[in-house]
């Protein structure tokens, strides 16, 4: 009687902590996810997947904990990572969605491995053959020369397409995924990437350093859903190189100015405006955001001298700029918008 009781709860323990293996499994997993240890991460999910292969949004790990079980969104996540993209996609067939981590949307994740997968199966051009000259005598047939590629510029292509990979990853990061600046810096590395695959001049490979370049300036511009979205960057140009030129020192002072705008600190942001204001003094859009600045101030400190000045500014943003319909709504609140129609 002794004997069957001892073995019964050996067995309760035994199952007890086969049920639990595959919780310890994907915590681990989870972890490494964190890391970037994708290596582990695809070891650790594949154990917990052996021991609950199908996910569940309220899966019960042991007494009254329970968790959202995601074991093929995060395997799916490194094998793209690691550039397994079969194993990613079919692995992004079976699950919903990301659990307590999340390293962007199922929909976008899929797309960045097609297009990684297709353009991992798309063939290297073949090498021209060298046609062989026919001695003609006295004198043989010339071999006729072929074009050349400079190595360094196809190092620089390279280059350039990590680079923007890089920006991708960190748009991914600040959960931007579904701005429409990710998506154009998915479509331009996509194409930079078959440009850059498939060139047979310089010419080719000058038109994938742009597609690149421009990729990592609309990944960097991507924001998380109500994040304020900076103005989106222009693909470089000749002219736009040279405009950053002439610009020079006054491009930085503007930007500053807007990342202490939009970043909320509108004591230095009026500072900046009004000194810019001074050295462009018609230029609508530094009234506009000094004005925006000084009033946001008013707002936190009620002080009317805030408010005297802003629409001073908004006044002069009225005589230099046009506004059709006013200030535009992406960069100024509904507050603003307001106090800018009102202001004579």
């Amino acid at each position: 009687m002794k004997r069957g009781l001892l073995l019964s709860i050996v067995c309760v323990l035994i199952a007890t902590a086969a049920l639990a293996s595959w919780y310890d499994d994907y915590a681990a997993g989870v972890d490494a996810v964190r890391s970037g240890h994708w290596q582990v991460v695809i070891q650790k999910m594949s154990a917990a997947i052996a021991g609950k292969p199908k996910e569940d949004d309220n899966a019960r790990t042991y007494g009254n904990i329970f968790i959202i079980y995601h074991p093929y969104y995060y395997r799916g996540l490194a094998y793209l990572r690691t550039g397994k993209y079969d194993q990613a996609i079919s692995d992004f067939e079976k699950t919903s969605g990301p659990g307590e981590v999340d390293r962007g949307s199922l929909d976008n994740l899929m797309q960045e491995a097609k297009m990684k997968q297709a353009a991992a199966s798309t063939p290297q051009p073949a090498p021209e053959p060298v046609p062989v000259p026919v001695p003609v005598r006295p004198t043989p047939a010339p071999v006729p020369a072929g074009p050349t590629i400079d190595p360094a510029l196809r190092q620089q292509v390279s280059s350039a397409i990590n680079a923007a990979n890089q920006s991708i990853a960190g748009a991914r990061d600040r959960k931007a995924g579904s701005s429409p600046q990710y998506n154009q810096a998915i479509t331009a590395l996509a194409e930079a990437q078959s440009k850059a695959a498939t060139a047979k001049s310089n010419d080719d490979l000058n038109t994938a350093l742009g597609l690149a370049n421009n990729a990592k300036l609309f990944a960097d511009a991507a924001m998380a859903p109500g994040v304020p979205t900076p103005p989106v960057p222009t693909p470089i140009t000749k002219p736009g190189t040279a405009t950053t030129l002439v610009l020079g020192e006054t491009a930085k002072r503007v930007r500053s100015a807007l990342e202490s705008y939009f970043s909320g600190e509108f004591d230095n942001a009026s500072q900046q405006f009004a000194r810019l204001s001074q050295e462009m003094p018609r230029n609508g859009w530094i009234w506009a955001f000094l004005g925006a600045s000084q009033y946001s101030q008013y707002a936190f400190e009620a002080d009317e001298n805030y408010k005297s000045a802003a629409m001073q500014s908004f006044r002069k943003a009225k005589q230099y700029g046009k506004w059709k319909n006013g200030l535009p709504p992406k960069y100024f609140s509904r507050r603003i918008r307001r106090v800018f129609d009102a202001s004579s």
